[in-house]
């Protein structure tokens, strides 16, 4: 060999030996390494025995990990230099030698690439300062190293992918078999084994594959199923196995495939995958068992059914029955309200609705006394007293006419109506003589909740009651301020505030303030608030009270913007 002649010197050869020697053993070292591993030990062989001043080495990525790299450098703090200029400059080349700029020092250092594997970026590369680098047995040293190291990352790829393949079929819930041509078994999973009342592989290898099935089964397997395996390569269908423990007969589904030598083509054993349709079975023959048990009893459940949707029906029109009685209560329970309220005002306004009464009689008198004097004279008089009387009787028919529509029952309608107007309305007839009773109402309105959507006479009983329970809390207090507020919530939503200067609500009546029965009056009945409460949550609102921070009690409640109820009404 020319490589051979060139060695004169007898240190060399020696070196030369030893060196081969050197790599020869190395994939017996390799034998638990990584591929990591296995380049670093390369690099670091191949810097000493080329006396290079740098090896590196790139290795494939391995399933989706990022590519390998191996440096060894003489000094070593060279390497993260030497291997930025070679993956810049050198990698991605044909050539096999070539000169780069020197990483670690200055001028030129000579390279050598030699690929790994078969295809890829994968190689390793030496650089040495030497003159004549690389020498004929520097390279057959280094196509020597990549070529055991192909090696070497080949074989960790196959027991890799051995082992997982191993574990896999370790895991799987299936039968899993190999067997020899003439039907002896090699080797059964562990699930399978379990599968068949199996403790050992060795109990499987004493036997025969047809000694897996029940012994009506085995003639056909002989006679159809595994000739068709050996004929065509493969055959799928249903096996009847048995249990060797118990006897148990268990349908499976049985894959059963030829293995082929990869080069000869001529088979060499027969494999299976086989599942066991013991749940599967059980599952369609209850399901079958219950589709006929259904089928059976179609027509007493469709008659049962019927009867029911007859019951259900019946049910709904007495519920519908009952929700229009129910309403009718409701409407004569706040109707009853109304005329309790009346008759509690009943005093006020007997007096408010004397006063003009008063009036009128007086200048009907003065009248007649003016005509007896002198008609004609004072008739200019008579006028002026007569326009007096005329308003004081119209102001007593309009006194009389806000408490007739208020105690009327009438009929429930909601529409848009002026809330301003609805609550001075009802404020005239809860405090008639708020004056007298030094009592200081306040009403603020918010321009934005000038209309809202709401039955006027119910809601009117509402701020009767409140208002009214307002001023009879301030009865004995020295502060009577009591204050009607409207606030625009939002787009949909208005609220109605009544806040008085009274004592206050105690904590246990506060608890249970809109519970039938509960009352802070002596004499009252614990009615009004529930009623109040039912109508507001009527109109799709809500009514709460609260302390108020400047001592009495606040009573708000919501209701919906007539804006919002007209637009949607088509108004």
């Amino acid at each position: 060999m020319p490589w051979v002649e060139a060695i004169t010197d007898p240190n060399d050869l020696r070196r030369c030996i030893r060196d081969l020697v050197a790599l020869s053993t190395l994939p017996a070292v390799w034998t638990n390494y990584g591929p990591p591993q296995i380049g670093d030990s390369v690099a670091a062989a191949l810097l000493s025995m080329l006396g290079a001043d740098f090896v590196y080495i790139a290795l494939p990525a391995v399933r989706g990990e990022p590519p390998i790299e191996a440096v060894h450098a003489v000094p070593p703090d060279g390497e993260t230099a030497i291997r930025t200029a070679l993956r810049d400059a050198w990698l991605g080349r044909s050539e096999q030698t070539g000169l780069i700029a020197n990483p670690v020092g200055r001028g030129t250092i000579s390279v050598v690439r030699t690929p790994i594997g078969f295809s890829g970026d994968a190689a390793v590369v030496a650089g040495s300062r030497q003159p004549n680098f690389p020498t004929d047995t520097q390279r057959l040293l280094l196509g020597i190293a990549a070529s055991a190291t192909t090696i070497a990352l080949q074989r960790w790829n196959a027991e890799v992918e051995g082992r997982r393949f191993l574990s896999l079929v370790e895991r799987c819930t299936d039968f899993i078999g190999i067997a020899s041509l003439d039907g002896s078994p090699h080797y059964v999973n562990p699930a399978g084994l379990g599968l068949v009342g199996l403790e050992t592989l060795e109990e499987a290898r004493r036997l025969h594959v047809f000694d897996f099935l029940l012994p009506e089964e085995r003639a056909r397997a002989g006679q159809v199923c595994w000739p068709e395996v050996m004929r065509t390569g493969c055959w799928r269908g249903e096996l009847i196995f048995r249990h060797f423990r118990t006897g148990r007969a268990m349908p499976f589904l049985v894959d059963w495939f030829r293995i082929d030598h990869p080069r000869t083509r001529q088979p060499m054993n027969v494999a299976t995958v086989s599942r066991d349709l013991t749940a599967q079975k059980r599952s369609e023959a209850e399901s079958r068992q219950l589709n006929e048990t259904l089928e059976h009893g179609a027509a007493e459940r469709a008659a049962e059914l019927a009867e029911a949707n007859d019951r259900l029906r019946v049910q709904m029109v007495e519920r519908e029955r009952a929700d229009v009685r129910l309403q009718e209560l409701q409407l004569e329970l706040f109707h009853a309200a109304r005329l309790s309220t009346a008759g509690q005002m009943a005093a006020a306004l007997a007096h408010e609705i004397n006063q003009p009464l008063a009036a009128v009689a007086n200048s009907i008198h003065a009248v007649q006394r003016l005509l007896a004097e002198d008609p004609l004279r004072k008739m200019d008089t008579v006028h002026a007293v007569l326009d007096e009387a005329s308003e004081q009787a119209l102001r007593g028919a309009h006194i009389i006419r806000r408490l007739r529509d208020f105690v009327t029952r009438g009929e429930t309608e909601r529409q848009i109506e002026d809330l301003p107007v609805l609550i001075e309305e009802a404020s005239a007839l809860a405090l008639p003589r708020s004056t007298a009773l030094g009592i200081q109402l306040s009403l603020r309105f918010d321009p934005k909740t000038l209309k809202i959507f709401a039955d006027r006479i119910q809601i009117q009983q509402v701020l009767i009651n409140l208002i009214r329970n307002a001023a009879e809390a301030m009865a004995e207090t020295r502060w009577r301020d009591l204050a009607v507020t409207t606030t625009l919530i939002d787009a949909e939503t208005v609220q109605v505030t009544i806040a008085d200067r009274g004592p206050g609500l105690p904590k246990e009546v506060a608890d249970g303030l809109f519970r039938p029965f509960v009352s802070t009056k002596r004499d009252g009945m614990g009615l009004g608030l529930v009623i109040c409460r039912s109508i507001v949550e009527a109109h799709g609102g809500r009514l709460w009270s609260e302390p108020n921070p400047g001592g009495g009690t606040i009573f708000r409640f919501t209701l919906a913007s007539g804006l919002t109820a007209g637009e949607s009404n088509g108004g």
